[in-house]
């Protein structure tokens, strides 16, 4: 059968099962070390959290043999705060790195097969939620598709399957959609399944797979697919385009706080202000304007009403600027344990964050939108059928094909991908005093600061979750590592935090 004729879940499929580590650029293969040790200390943050706690007591140990109950504990542990790698477009690590992660543990993979398999399947995944990306914002890590690819493809290609066991697979899988409810997910402890719940049944699929049961073929681009049933403008040829060429592993960007990617730059503008300042309290302080693109002004009115104070879940203290914004102010820093309850109930962080306010900028809207990540190369691949993406045309109106046309055409590589979610954080105190600071782009955004300081910015991430100079070295050095030292060397990462 010609290409022409196959249907975009096989020309995936046809790819994805015959991906070598060889095949991968250097430069990708690092990304993937530093995903790889990203996720692990995103883990390990879990791990010290009660809510990390809870999900071990429920479900055992993320080390433990069975390797679907371990990913299942794994990417519920990598993604409860808010605190993994995001990439254009998706979450990928939590089904990608997780699932490779608790195959390799089993002897299965050495360290050059168990990136092959992060590799492959952050491309599944980030392709096909690239080519639904036009729809409301917002769904971030429930975006459930994107974990049903990730973690779906990572168990194929790490077991080694067939290009037809590919196609039955995640037509399965990609067949049932689990929607969280945004209410659920910032009043509860939701979010710790929004990953955890669709990288089981991906497993459950694969499995089927293996042992002859067939899925959707068609269950991509099928009028009534869900490409369909996801999108307001999909965009199809994203799935197979320049595949081997254009990595979207490269377009990662890795967190250094917690919490949503939109908040991160309004973080480092605090964190700046604090070292200048020193702590303020509320009573030194008349307001705080926080400026943003569109992406942080709708997110911050998103979660308005689920903060309630020292009442407040942890799931919406991931997505509230102001908490974050005021825990930097106070303290200098922002990490899991101050998303601990008794850094929840302080009342000294509401009182201050209650001085934030976020307002839109629409000149930070339109860099982010010229970036690769998260929206611009969406818009660019979907070309003149973006204005009919309501979105758009209800940020930008009448201006939206301008807006549109300065984009340019898509890129050919994503060697030089970006992310630009910048912020501006400007603080009125009450003796008169302003103290204003500027973010164009966050630390650790894709970019190319970012692509020579990852594996800097990773190190302190894991360092900083209580992992091992021994471990870490282990880690950065997988790609030489045999089955056994490969599973070695991912006990040994989070060996002291279980």
């Amino acid at each position: 059968m010609s290409s022409d004729a196959m249907s975009l879940t096989a020309r995936l499929a046809d790819w994805a099962h015959r991906v070598t580590y060889d095949d991968v650029p250097p430069h990708t293969r690092q990304a993937a070390i530093s995903q790889l040790i990203s996720n692990l200390a995103a883990v390990r943050a879990s791990l010290g959290h009660p809510v990390g706690r809870s999900l071990v007591a429920a479900f055992g140990s993320p080390l433990q043999d069975d390797p679907t109950r371990s990913a299942h504990v794994l990417s519920a542990l990598a993604t409860a705060l808010d605190f993994d790698e995001v990439a254009y477009a998706g979450h990928v690590s939590a089904g990608a790195v997780n699932v490779a992660l608790a195959e390799a543990r089993r002897g299965r993979l050495d360290g050059r097969s168990l990136l092959a398999a992060i590799v492959t399947a952050d491309e599944c995944a980030a392709r096909i939620t690239a080519a639904t990306i036009l729809s409301p914002f917002f769904r971030g890590q429930t975006n459930t598709h994107c974990h049903l690819a990730s973690a779906a493809a990572a168990r194929l290609h790490a077991r080694g399957a067939s290009r037809q066991e590919w196609t039955a697979a995640l037509g399965l899988a990609l067949g049932i959609l689990a929607v969280p409810l945004h209410h659920g997910v910032v009043t509860s402890d939701v979010k710790a399944f929004t990953a955890a719940a669709p990288v089981r049944l991906a497993l459950d699929a694969c499995d089927a797979a293996a042992h002859g049961l067939s899925g959707a073929d068609e269950v991509l681009e099928h009028p009534e697919g869900l490409l369909a049933q996801l999108s307001a403008v999909p965009v199809p040829e994203t799935v197979d385009r320049l595949l081997g060429v254009r990595w979207h592993t490269d377009t990662l960007t890795y967190k250094k706080f917690p919490g949503s990617a939109y908040l991160h730059a309004a973080f480092d503008c605090a964190e700046r202000l604090h070292r200048r300042l020193g702590r303020l309290d509320a009573e030194r302080v008349g307001r705080i304007v926080v400026a943003g693109s569109l992406l942080t002004w709708q997110m911050e009115r998103k979660v308005a009403g689920a903060l309630r104070g020292p009442d407040t879940s942890v799931s919406a203290a991931t997505l509230s600027v102001g908490y974050g914004v005021a825990t930097l102010l106070l303290t200098g820093a922002f990490g899991a344990p101050d998303l601990d309850p008794a850094a929840l109930r302080d009342k000294d962080r509401w009182a201050l964050a209650d001085k934030v306010t976020v307002e839109h900028d629409m000149d930070l809207s339109l860099r982010m939108a010229h970036a690769t990540s998260p929206l611009g190369e969406a818009l660019r691949q979907a070309g003149e059928r973006a204005l009919e993406w309501p979105e758009l045309t209800r940020w930008t109106g009448s201006d939206a094909p301008l807006v549109l046309d300065a984009l340019g055409e898509p890129e050919e590589t994503f060697e030089h991908a970006t992310m630009a979610i910048g912020a501006r954080v400007r603080i009125e105190l009450t003796d008169g005093t302003v103290e204003t600071e500027e973010c164009p782009a966050f630390a650790g955004s894709a970019g190319a600061s970012t692509r020579e300081e990852q594996r800097a910015l990773v190190r302190r991430k894991f360092l900083g979750t209580g992992g091992t100079e021994e471990a870490l070295a282990a880690l950065e050095g997988i790609a030489e590592l045999g089955p056994d030292a490969a599973s070695r060397a991912l006990e040994q990462a989070l060996d002291a935090a279980v």
